[in-house]
């Protein structure tokens, strides 16, 4: 139930000063040799629960005697003292953050520190990048170009998006032509990624909360150099691309419970299809013969009005398909 964790280490209880402070509850008031008998714990251990609990204003005492009653405090109560202080220490924390990072980059003397910072080598990359990641509240907005910052993308992702921070990506169709990595978008879509696609993408570019973005320095198959961009007007023009690539870009179509027809083609053919793969990789992905998929495309190319798979996929958006 208060289980710690090292994101956040001391916020609750111990499983052991749970126990006590459980079976406490239960009993409304007890001893340390009350709990001691209740819990087959040592006396010390017991005491030592106690005082963890203590010092987080989960128990209270009267005296400090072995036969003297502890009681529970209301758990609310004691997390909102807590929370207090521990919302005092961060604001301490930013502000110790921000003087080191000064006195970090005056030392580099970099007149440019409080808008880009230089990250060269991949390995420096993928440990910012995870730093970025871990400390996303709100949002991660990504266009997505090869080559990746990451070989295993998922667990990071899905990381992010359990502690119920939004994900935007844009991919590049090249990116998902590979079976592979189209699969890994949809089982990032069903975790809650919206996904979208585009022809051709300017640049790789990631943006975290809006405050920090995250591009590489050059263009191409490998990844030796980045920009951290921090709160600026180049921030701001790197944050009104990626708006205007999502404004243009096909959405990825999710599940659906319709039987397949022309008005309701499945979502799997319909991604293939925004992707840009050609007839013979989709077949191979849905292990039909690459003439069914040629005369499923040209059923929904017929229903949707469309002379080309470019029409399609903008006629399947207005539509309400995509």
């Amino acid at each position: 139930m208060f289980e710690q964790t090292e994101s956040a280490p001391n916020v609750g209880p111990t499983r052991e000063e749970e126990d006590v402070y459980l079976e406490l509850c239960r009993r409304g008031t007890a001893s340390i040799t009350e709990l001691s008998e209740a819990l087959t714990l040592r006396q010390d251990e017991v005491l030592r629960s106690l005082t963890g609990l203590h010092t987080r204003h989960f128990v209270r005492m009267s005296e400090s005697t072995t036969h003297s009653p502890w009681f529970p405090t209301a758990p609310d109560v004691a997390l909102e003292s807590l929370l207090s202080g521990r919302e005092q220490a961060t604001r301490q924390l930013h502000e110790e953050i921000t003087r080191l990072l000064d006195t970090y980059h005056r030392q580099r003397h970099d007149p440019t520190h409080n808008l880009i910072e230089v990250i060269t080598g991949r390995e420096a990359i993928t440990e910012v990048w995870l730093s970025l990641l871990a400390g996303a509240r709100q949002e991660v907005a990504v266009l997505a170009q090869e080559p990746f910052v990451q070989d295993d993308v998922m667990t990071s992702e899905l990381e992010v998006l359990s502690r119920g921070v939004a994900w935007r990506s844009i991919y590049e169709h090249s990116a998902l032509l590979i079976p592979a990595h189209l699969t890994q978008v949809r089982l990032l879509m069903a975790a809650g990624e919206q996904a979208a696609v585009v022809t051709e993408l300017p640049f790789k570019l990631a943006i975290v909360d809006r405050r920090w973005a995250l591009v590489p320095i050059a263009a191409g198959t490998e990844l030796d150099g980045a920009l951290i961009v921090r709160p600026s007007p180049m921030l701001d023009a790197l944050i009104q691309t990626l708006e205007s690539q999502w404004t243009r870009a096909l959405p990825i179509p999710g599940t659906t419970n319709h039987p397949e027809s022309p008005r309701h083609p499945s979502p799997e053919l319909l991604t293939m299809l925004t992707a840009g793969m050609t007839d013979d990789a989709i077949a191979r992905q849905l292990q039909v013969s690459a003439r069914t998929i040629q005369r499923r495309v040209s059923e929904l190319m017929k229903e949707l009005g469309a002379r080309n798979r470019f029409q399609a996929g903008v006629q399947a958006v207005r539509r309400g398909l995509l």
